[in-house]
């Protein structure tokens, strides 16, 4: 009887640390704590992005901003403070009601494959709703596009993170391998670290959703007129945009992160001309300042408000001809429509002056000095 008893209790034991063990081992292997193992969950992070559109083509780990996470688990795979299931397209056509935003992560019903259900066509189906958003379709995914509209202006700054929070200037929060917690968000956003999210703007206050400056469309990071005032954001910023499409002209992306190769030591810098505290392209009541001499007033840098990057000039600027009616400016013949105007070549190369009035007193001063040298000729022959 004592030994059947002893037996009994060992069993149990074995039972219960056999049961504490697997406890441990899934909440070890289950990144985003929704009980379904990383090996069986095609969505480690519950970002709505399966892990498959997260990984290499050869299956292995990438880490997009070299943040030291890997962005399957990574819910900022370019650390441009806007979270991946804000850029991957998802939220646009998923029904967000059933869901809870933790800390900058979802959490919401998921089948046995660790998918959030309202991102598949049917629970466990691995159809999902959406694909991938590409806002400019220039191969490289919103989540990983550090400009995702190519107007110029890196996501970051169109979310409105403090300039501070990217002292390096590669478009990206600083975020070294080791500051990113556990769910790749860079901890400067965070007031408590893997547990808030998201404070961009240092108003001790989370941002919980991206920056709309014009309540309509899309969020400013996609919307190349984030103030709907008609002039493009490149434009606004001080950038120029020949063929009048909103983005950059002669785009050139070597690294593959989504931003013209360019920007990164001439950075795009706009002003505040009506010293209303907003920067001109998401300020809809004001116009890029132009000087007589063609040249962008880069005099006016916004200096006391922390939602604006402070970039340095550049000297672009807005390339516009009056009366072109939208033709680009390299296909706008040049007019003649005024008398003694300079006009130059469309690449400065030559000039001309003309003129079509009379002009008599130039005439009477040819007059009088042909005859003061006839008069002086006379003279000296009489000599």
């Amino acid at each position: 009887m004592i030994k059947s008893l002893a037996f009994v209790t060992l069993i149990g034991l074995l039972a219960a640390s056999s049961y504490a063990l697997s406890t441990e081992l899934v909440t070890r292997n289950d990144s985003d704590a929704d009980g379904i193992v990383d090996t069986a969950d095609i969505d480690d992070d519950n970002d709505g992005v399966p892990d498959i559109w997260e990984i290499a083509a050869d299956g292995g780990d990438i880490d997009s901003d070299k943040d030291g996470m890997p962005d399957r688990l990574d819910l900022d795979s370019d650390n441009d403070s806007l979270l991946d299931w804000q850029e991957s397209g998802g939220s646009r056509v998923g029904n967000f009601s059933s869901l809870v935003v933790n800390a900058g992560g979802l959490e919401g019903e998921v089948g046995l494959n660790g998918m959030l259900n309202i991102f598949e066509l049917t629970a466990d189906s691995r159809k999902l709703i959406y694909s991938l958003l590409d806002s400019d379709a220039d191969g490289v995914a919103d989540l990983r596009d550090l400009d995702s509209d190519n107007d110029g202006l890196p996501d970051m700054r169109e979310a409105g993170v403090l300039a501070s929070m990217d002292s390096d200037r590669d478009a990206r929060i600083d975020a070294p391998p080791g500051s990113v917690g556990k769910d790749g968000i860079p901890d400067q956003i965070q007031k408590i670290n893997d547990q808030s999210c998201c404070d961009l703007n240092g108003d001790g206050t989370d941002d919980l959703t991206p920056r709309n400056s014009d309540l309509t469309d899309f969020p400013d990071f996609q919307d190349t007129d984030s103030d709907n005032d008609g002039i493009s954001d490149l434009l606004e910023a001080g950038g120029s945009d020949v063929d009048s499409n909103g983005v950059i002209d002669n785009f050139a992306d070597a690294n593959g992160d989504g931003l013209d190769d360019s920007l990164i030591a001439l950075p795009l810098d706009s002003i505040d001309s009506n010293g209303n505290g907003a920067l001109a392209e998401v300020d809809a009541g004001e116009e890029p300042v132009v000087d007589t001499a063609g040249s962008e007033d880069s005099g006016n840098e916004i200096q006391d408000d922390p939602t604006q990057i402070d970039d340095v000039d550049t000297g672009r600027e807005p390339v516009e001809r009056p009366g072109n009616n939208g033709v680009p400016l390299s296909d706008a013949p040049l007019e003649d429509d005024s008398a003694g105007v300079i006009q130059t070549g469309l690449n400065a190369s030559g000039c001309s002056i003309a003129s079509t009035s009379f002009d008599f007193l130039l005439m009477l001063l040819a007059i009088g000095s042909v005859a003061v040298l006839g008069w002086r000729f006379t003279l000296r022959r009489m000599h």
